[in-house]
């Protein structure tokens, strides 16, 4: 009996778990899952036993943290993904949750809780929507002050050991441009940690060695992220441990302080690396399958790793690893709808060499299906950011089209992270159309596979994605089929002008200052040359979102229909910059369905 390939509603339904916090006391796991249709927040104790669902929100939870020193747990929650997250406490895991620093029309930056539990920290625009101020809460009296203001886009990442000063990344220039800042909670000072010219990225700090130093993530100086140990009383940097091809994306420091685990990314799989301190030996914890690891912890009183793990065919889950013996096994177990995951498929990766000489890799992901007498069809996904790299992550769509012969190529064009600091900056401000360029050369790579039915070869992209589509359609008009974008650019100059405004310096600095580059800005923006879309073209946005703001949509079908162009286009209420609920996905992705069956 052959089994009938799995509906686009199964594979949307589904479900998942992430954003793993463990109790101090690590015998209690708080993380994220969408068994309820949005993610809520859910208990699991690590003896053993079933899991149960702690929130009971009408809206998606975003991030969660455990106080240090109890069962308090903080969690963070927008509305209609508009990303002004408001925070919220539920005591010692039980009972309703708490409103703390609500208002609705502020956006609420997590950041840490105080070494003692008795005080939260975390940014705000309160005062000027523009700009991201630092606050501290007294966690008994309810008590916030604003501890710094100043102009730009920052984060608090801990308090120091002490209590007395917070660690905070300052992005004020760019997400890739950060600096790291010390601000004296008594004083009010405002130090610069780690002076350096040039571009840097700082992330998953950990103080070590009794407060005198810092273990981070970083690349500064670097072409890769690398493991680096940074001394506060000598003011210098040890770099403890790097990759020369590849980025250190997460880590997790041994009880015992001797050994590091290591998420390594290669190609945009993770590679789990045990790294000693006093030799520096390397050796692969094998176990996994081929995946991507998200999150990673180890816990204290527990030898055994923590991880967020997913891939192309496995929706994300949780799970438990030990480090000498690499024995993997999943501690959260989503319902998976009836779907068959080991029928799903898994990518590999090719290479083309694009106009300009550069390598640009791109995932192939192959339909278990015989090749049709034509070829098969082919869409070709475009990523968004453009600051990201497309990974072999779980996506219902996909596996969709895999399922009806459709061929799907992913590519990571110039712009892309994973790929060194040169690579990720190939595509900016004057730039920008070279990614495009990449993106038709891996549609002339397809013009030569002998298997590829090229009269139906098809674009999709999310977000920067989706301008990715309408560039590609109207740059090189004649060589795709059709065309699905979600909440894409269509005009970099309003774009600036509307999205978020603790957005907008940071989005200047990847596509250019609206004053300064307005020229350049308006020849990139595929709005300018719209009447060269002549094929079909699926529109979709949700009517909240903040950082693509839905006008976008709106300019790209009120031309198309005013020119007579086969466009469709679904406006997505109470929905923010993507589809958290699955009521909205299993609406949203029916169209798309219905829209490949009738144009692919």
């Amino acid at each position: 009996m052959v089994n009938s390939p799995p509906s686009m509603a199964a594979l949307q339904s589904l479900c998942s778990a992430r954003s793993p916090s463990l109790s101090p006391d690590a015998t209690l796991l708080a993380y994220l899952s969408d068994e309820s249709g949005f993610d809520q927040v859910w208990l699991a104790p690590l003896a053993g036993g079933a899991p149960w669902r702690l929130t009971e929100c009408d809206e998606p939870v975003g991030a969660i943290a455990f106080s240090p020193t109890s069962r308090d747990l903080i969690f963070t929650s927008d509305c209609g993904g508009d990303e002004r997250h408001q925070l919220w406490l539920v005591p010692e895991v039980s009972g309703p949750a708490v409103a703390l620093d609500h208002d609705p029309s502020v956006v609420h930056l997590w950041g840490a809780w105080s070494p003692d539990g008795g005080r939260i920290a975390y940014c705000a625009n309160a005062r000027d929507r523009h700009h991201m101020d630092i606050h501290v809460m007294e966690m008994g009296s309810r008590e916030t002050r604003c501890v710094h203001q100043e102009s730009g886009f920052r984060e608090v990442l801990a308090f120091f050991p002490d209590g007395e000063a917070l660690l905070i990344r300052d992005a004020r220039h760019s997400l890739s441009d950060q600096r790291l800042f010390r601000l004296d909670l008594v004083s009010g000072r405002y130090t610069p940690l780690l002076p350096h010219g040039g571009r840097a990225r700082y992330s998953s700090p950990r103080f070590i060695d009794d407060g005198q130093a810092l273990l981070m993530i970083s690349d500064q100086g670097q072409e890769f992220q690398g493991l680096v140990r940074y001394s506060l009383s000598t003011e210098t940097l040890e770099w403890c441990a790097t990759f020369d091809d590849a980025d250190i994306e997460a880590y997790a420091l041994s009880p015992q302080r001797d050994r590091v685990a290591l998420a390594v990314n290669r190609d945009g799989w993770s590679v789990l690396v045990l790294h000693r301190f006093d030799d520096g030996t390397q050796r692969v914890i094998d176990g996994l399958p081929r995946g991507v690891i998200t999150a990673l912890s180890w816990p204290l009183l527990r030898d055994e790793l923590l991880l967020c793990f997913e891939s192309a065919s496995r929706p994300s889950e949780i799970w438990r690893v030990d480090p000498q013996g690499g024995d993997a096994a999943p501690l959260t177990r989503s319902s998976r709808a009836g779907v068959d995951l080991d029928a799903l498929i898994e990518p590999s990766v090719e290479r083309i060499v694009s106009f300009d000489g550069l390598t640009v890799p791109f995932f192939i992901y192959e339909p278990a299906t015989p090749v049709p007498e034509a070829g098969y069809p082919v869409v070709v996904v475009v990523h968004g950011g453009p600051e990201a790299q497309w990974k072999p992550t779980f996506r219902a769509d996909l596996q969709y089209m895999l399922a009806r012969g459709i061929r799907v190529i992913a590519p990571n064009v110039r712009g892309s992270t994973g790929y060194g600091r040169r690579y990720q900056h190939l595509d900016d401000h004057e730039l920008r159309m070279d990614s495009v360029a990449d993106l038709e050369a891996v549609r002339g790579w397809i013009a030569e596979q002998g298997d590829v039915d090229q009269r139906r070869v098809a674009v999709y992209g999310r977000s920067y994605g989706g301008f990715m589509v309408l560039a590609a359609l109207t740059e090189y008009p004649g060589r795709w089929a059709l065309g699905i974008e979600f909440y894409g650019i269509a005009n970099f100059l309003t774009l600036l002008e509307t999205t978020g405004p603790w957005r907008r310096e940071l989005r200047a600095a990847e596509y250019g200052d609206p004053q300064r580059h307005k020229i350049a800005l308006e020849r990139f923006s595929p709005i300018h040359r719209i009447a060269q879309i002549d094929v079909p073209l699926l529109i979709v946005h949700g009517m909240d979102d903040p950082r693509v703001p839905p006008g976008e949509s709106e300019m790209v079908y009120a031309c198309l229909r005013g020119l007579g162009r086969p466009v469709e286009y679904l406006r997505v209420a109470h929905a923010g910059h993507g589809f958290t609920r699955r009521k909205d996905r299993l609406r949203v992705f029916a169209i798309l369905a219905s829209f490949l069956e009738r144009h692919l």
